[in-house]
């Protein structure tokens, strides 16, 4: 028969989160070598069995949870990002587009003023170029920094999806493993209970039989004793009926 469990569900429960920090996955031999390796501590296998599923169940909600936590984080972020880049860049081409009207204007006001006017509005057209080239630079660079950051995020992102499919997977697999061990626990069971009413039966069988014997035994010394008693009896009428016989032999003859 199994043996009465000794080590609480709480336990066994603590030794799933810390098997599963060390990346492995928690199951009934896992858990036995644990609790054998921290204080030689054991328990049935149905108390393991039945501690682990109540810690997948926990288990299963923790990763689901993460993930949800991960989608709230992550999200926002991203659309944060597309906002303000959007917004950034519309900004500073309305704000460059109106620059370059300016000296458009200025451009003609210098052709209709002269040529010093002209050579005034080329070279401030150039300097606004210039601020304009070295801003796009600027928020290109600004761009370049929030997509690689984007890509870290995704990369992020697509690992924990990648890892939680992985641990679905296993516990898939553990899930199954664990209902062959149900079953073959039960089928266990099955036999030892057998094995037990066998043994019972045996051990009456045994009883009886030693209780026959001895009966047996008892009633051989009683036969013996009677038959030893009778022939006892026996010889002594014998002896008598001689001595008899041997006191009138000698009378006869005196």
């Amino acid at each position: 028969m199994a043996r009465k469990a000794n080590i609480a569900r709480e336990e066994i429960h603590q030794a799933c989160w810390e098997l599963i920090e060390k990346n492995s996955f928690p199951n009934i031999p896992r858990l036995t070598e644990y609790f054998l390796q921290k204080d030689g501590r054991r328990c049935s296998n149905t108390t393991f069995l039945n501690a682990i599923t109540d810690w997948e169940e926990a288990y299963k909600e923790q990763q689901q949870h993460e993930l949800s936590e991960l989608n709230d984080v992550l999200l926002p972020v991203f659309k944060r990002f597309s906002r303000e880049v959007t917004q950034n860049l519309g900004k500073l081409l309305d704000e460059k587009s109106s620059e370059i009207e300016q000296h458009q204007k200025l451009k003609q006001e210098a052709t209709r003023s002269g040529y010093m006017s002209l050579s005034s509005a080329l070279i401030e057209l150039q300097t606004a170029y210039d601020s304009l080239m070295s801003e796009h630079k600027k928020v290109g660079d600004e761009a370049e920094t929030f997509k690689q950051k984007f890509a870290f995020s995704e990369q992020r992102y697509q690992e924990v999806i990648a890892q939680n499919s992985v641990l679905t997977s296993q516990i898939k697999q553990e899930e199954k493993d664990n209902a062959e061990l149900r079953i073959n626990l039960a089928q266990k069971e099955v036999d030892l209970a057998k094995q037990d009413n066998q043994i019972a039966k045996l051990t009456e069988e045994n009883a009886k039989l030693a209780a026959t014997l001895e009966e047996n035994q008892q009633n051989k010394i009683k036969d013996d004793a009677k038959k030893w008693q009778e022939m006892t009896k026996k010889l002594d009428a014998l002896t008598s009926s001689v001595k008899t016989m041997q006191r009138k032999d000698r009378g006869t003859k005196q």
